[in-house]
């Protein structure tokens, strides 16, 4: 494992990265995306690297397959829970504690493929460009980037925007030990900055009490499509294309979830 330290970035602590398996459980064939990047990893996509591969749910299941996969975050939490599952199941596996907008893996790939929301993570306008120009950096000609975003649905911005105050219950679940994680959120939102600041409060409870707490504050940026689309040719990507989800389907305004494609 390769590491840097003191990126800027924001991070997941300790809590959350141990109870990301409870929320997103290693089922491969649950995940529409799962499907979705293995299609354009074994069209001759290899080597791939996962931005953001977290606690592996993609990554782990990709090399399981023998598909030459390589993994980044910048969670050292997440680090080590990628790479304790990965040795159990006898994998082995290349990570790099990183941070996107910094990553200098030493390497080049024919895909880069970052996850569900992960991009959005970076807010800072400088740190933004800086990324995808470091994707450039790291694919091999005509290799391909691939960004999952989201827009934050009308239902969400409706119910915690006007009541900023207000923690609702996000997620709940038990983890093997039989204690429950319980994940609370207070959201609110910037509609015209398109930024979405989001405190959470995880519990651990076991035989009635809580038995330990931990805080963290995230703040994601959201895109429209033709707002993503001329970052990415301003940075020089080509072929740039926009699908509905993880579908082929081109992704028309109305999608809260969408996929970019490009070359470089």
């Amino acid at each position: 494992m390769k590491s840097i330290m003191d990126q800027k970035i924001q991070n997941y602590g300790k809590i959350s990265s141990e109870s990301y398996s409870i929320w997103f459980p290693e089922i491969a064939k649950d995940y529409e995306d799962t499907e979705f990047y293995r299609g354009f990893i074994k069209d001759g996509g290899q080597p791939a690297l996962e931005v953001g591969c977290g606690n592996g749910r993609l990554l782990i299941p990709y090399l399981t397959e023998g598909l030459e996969v390589e993994g980044l975050d910048f969670s050292p939490h997440m680090i080590d829970i990628c790479e304790k599952r990965a040795k159990a199941k006898g994998l082995n596996i290349t990570l790099y504690h990183q941070a996107m907008q910094e990553m200098d893996t030493g390497k080049k790939y024919n895909t880069i493929f970052i996850p569900y929301g992960t991009f959005m993570l970076l807010h800072d306008k400088q740190d933004i460009t800086n990324a995808l120009k470091q994707f450039y950096t790291h694919l091999n000609a005509n290799g391909t980037l691939l960004i999952s975003l989201f827009i934050p649905t009308a239902t969400d911005i409706h119910t915690s925007a006007p009541q900023p105050d207000q923690w609702r219950l996000r997620r709940e679940g038990k983890r093997d030990d039989g204690a429950t994680v319980k994940c609370w959120e207070n959201a609110s939102f910037n509609i015209e900055a398109q930024i979405e600041n989001s405190k959470y409060r995880y519990e651990v409870i076991k035989d009635g009490k809580i038995i330990d707490t931990e805080e963290e504050t995230l703040m994601i940026r959201w895109y429209t499509q033709s707002q993503f689309t001329d970052l990415l040719r301003d940075v020089g990507y080509i072929n740039i294309k926009c699908v509905s989800g993880y579908t082929n389907q081109p992704g028309s305004p109305s999608d809260e979830e969408f996929t970019f494609i490009a070359n470089k």
